[in-house]
């Protein structure tokens, strides 16, 4: 098993991106209803002191969509041309969400606070549902036998992917708390407002 700067960097690029690529979700959904919000690699800033529910369901499903354009192009590109550099961002790109499916197992909700309820009634859903859940679950599966179709992997590349998901959690976990730790004094604290009984923040 042999991993070359190239593609480390190709994997690594991928997470990142594809977390931003999050975010932005988060924003333009919010931009285009009037809502100022900055992204940040790792994190959405919204520029206000409360946000009400009615507007917060529209930006948590932008991120949900963000990350599934983000991993939908991953795997296109990896289905045309399956090759180290391809496999290198399919697994960057789909690593969020086997983050997401491993707390969702492990804790019983893929996000921290309240995002994919609010995504789930956006979609007309129980918000106190696992359609998110679930509906990442399955990408992150379908990603698995887009892989295994394409590549056929001996040992060597389960190794490798073995290696590069651990890698890419405590790169995720870096990014996260680098990313707070730079932004999160700069912003306002955001108070939710008209927020529906029983929600789950795990």
């Amino acid at each position: 098993m042999k991993l070359s700067i190239r593609y480390v960097m190709l994997f690594s690029g991928a997470i990142i991106a594809g977390v931003y690529l999050h975010e932005i979700g988060h924003a333009v959904v919010g931009w285009m209803d009037g809502v100022a919000i900055v992204p940040t690699p790792a994190k959405e800033y919204v520029l206000q002191s409360q946000l009400g529910w009615n507007k917060e369901i529209w930006i948590a499903l932008g991120g949900v969509v963000g990350t599934t354009v983000s991993a939908l192009a991953a795997a296109l590109y990896f289905w045309r041309k399956p090759c180290p550099d391809s496999e290198a961002i399919l697994i960057g790109a789909f690593l969020p969400l086997g983050l997401y499916s491993v707390r969702f197992l492990l804790v019983g909700r893929g996000h921290d606070d309240v995002e994919w309820q609010a995504a789930q009634t956006a979609l007309g859903l129980p918000p106190t549902g696992h359609a998110i859940d679930a509906f990442f679950l399955c990408l992150l599966i379908a990603g698995f036998v887009v892989w295994v179709f394409r590549l056929h992997p001996p040992l060597g590349s389960w190794l490798r992917l073995a290696t590069m998901a651990i890698g890419g959690i405590v790169l995720l976990i870096m990014l996260q708390v680098g990313n707070n730790a730079v932004f999160d004094h700069l912003f306002p604290v955001v108070k939710m407002v008209n927020v529906p009984a029983g929600l789950d923040p795990r």
